[in-house]
């Protein structure tokens, strides 16, 4: 469907069957569609679009989570975009036609806010303990800043955001662990937001819990 804003005798934006119309730098123009290649994608074509697709299918579990807490700099309707763009170049690896997930540099969320300061995590009575120093004094940095925890099964079938768990001048938490990481490989992420979750830092990935240790 196409609309002629200005009538019959103006631009219009859309298609009209193998017209496009659309407006570049303020002035109305008309095209013709392109044209679907006929010819059999490349090899190096094919692996750019499985690895295109695995991105899509790796970020959807945390797409509500990032809209919130990925570049909050960006509009909310990039955010998604930017998302998929920085796992692509950074989390998704290809090496001897086969596809690696670097589960260490996914991000869910970025920004300028200070991280944690000396943080410890270690695995004790089936709860994930965390402590860390108080930093409130440093940057953008405020003594009720929320922390979050993120738990993800390596199948992602199972992810568990656990929000404002503690403040950033909390000493020491303890994390009880959802049954389901005993039968499941699982990764953490930590990071936190300011109370307005406006303000974020870069996430911290805590590691893999794997038949009950930290790998």
């Amino acid at each position: 469907m196409a609309i002629a804003k200005d009538g019959i005798l103006g631009g219009f934006s859309g298609k009209v069957g193998n017209i496009v119309g659309l407006t570049l730098n303020g002035v109305p123009i008309m095209r013709a569609a392109p044209k679907a290649s006929q010819k059999p994608p490349t090899e190096k074509q094919r692996l750019q679009r499985l690895k295109f697709s695995l991105a899509i299918e790796f970020t959807k579990p945390f797409l509500q989570i990032t809209q919130q807490f990925f570049n909050q700099s960006a509009f909310s309707g990039e955010r998604r975009n930017l998302l998929i763009s920085y796992t692509l170049q950074n989390v998704i690896q290809l090496q001897d036609d086969e596809f690696t997930l670097l589960w260490n540099k996914f991000l869910v969320s970025s920004g300028d806010l200070s991280g944690f300061h000396h943080l410890d995590v270690t695995l004790q009575d089936e709860a994930l303990h965390l402590t860390w120093q108080d930093n409130s004094s440093q940057g953008f940095a405020q003594p009720n800043d929320e922390v979050h925890l993120l738990l993800v099964s390596e199948n992602l079938e199972q992810v568990d955001f656990l929000e404002n768990i503690a403040h950033r001048t909390t000493p020491q938490v303890a994390v009880p662990l959802p049954d389901w990481t005993v039968e499941h490989p699982t990764h953490f992420y930590i990071f936190m937001s300011n109370t307005a979750r406006k303000q974020s830092c870069n996430s911290f990935y805590i590691g893999k819990l794997e038949q009950g240790l930290f790998r």
